[in-house]
Parts: C-alpha cells; structure tokens; sequence
C-alpha cells in the first residue's frame, strides 16, 4: 500500500499558511511598549515597593485576638545549651603538655605490644683528618 506523500506536504504548507496568516492578522494587536528611562538602578529599586501594605484588623478580629502579652510562645529551636568559657594562655598550655604526655604514653604502650625497640642513640663522633 502506498502512501501518498504529497499529501503530507500539502497540509505541511497548508499549517504554515494557516500560522503566517493568524500572526499577521492578530499582529497588530502587540504593540512594543516604550521602555521608561528613570535613571539609575537605585531609584528603581527605591521607587519599586517590596512591602505589602497591611490594612487596619477589623474590630471583630481585634475582640477574638488575645492580648499580646498573654502569649507565652515557646521556641522552636530550642535552648542554647551552656557553653564552657574561654581558656586562658595558661590553661592551654597546660593542656598542651597534658596532651604531649597522653601521646607519648600511648606510643610507648604500642611499641610494646607490637614488639618494637626504639634505636639505641648512637652518638655521632666527628673524625679530624689531619
């Protein structure tokens, strides 16, 4: 069975007709706005308003409310937990030598367990040649 191929094209041609026609008669009805200059970007955005204006509570919204200062609103975060203070130069350096100590302990202790002997020192003799 063979298709008829030009009919494809036809209502190819046909739809582009059809869109060129509708653009060209509903074009006049877009018309290019003329663009404002103001200035500067700040006094656009100082002339654009951010903020709704909010109006006045009617009076049956007033009557329902509770006063403000009878609410007693928790947090949703929760509590700031008690921080320690600061420690001074002192503190530090004693927990630095704390530290040291700890380090070497438990260096010691794993050469131990792992059977390793620290190299004897051995003392370094200058030679005079003469």
């Amino acid at each position: 069975m063979k298709r008829n191929l030009l009919f494809f094209i036809h209502i190819r041609y046909g739809m582009a007709a059809v869109i060129a026609g509708m653009c060209l008669a509903f074009g006049s009805f877009a018309q290019a706005q003329q663009a404002k200059t103001s200035g500067s970007p700040l006094d656009t955005l100082m002339s654009t308003k951010i903020w709704a204006d909010v109006p006045e509570a009617k009076d049956f919204v007033r009557d329902t409310r509770p006063p403000p200062d009878s609410l007693a609103y928790q947090p949703v975060t929760g509590t700031d937990p008690e921080r320690p203070k600061p420690r001074s130069k002192t503190e530090l350096q004693d927990l630095q030598g704390e530290l040291e100590r700890a380090v070497s302990h438990n260096e010691g202790t794993a050469q131990k367990r792992l059977g390793i002997k620290k190299p004897a020192a051995t003392a370094t003799k200058t030679v005079k040649s003469e």
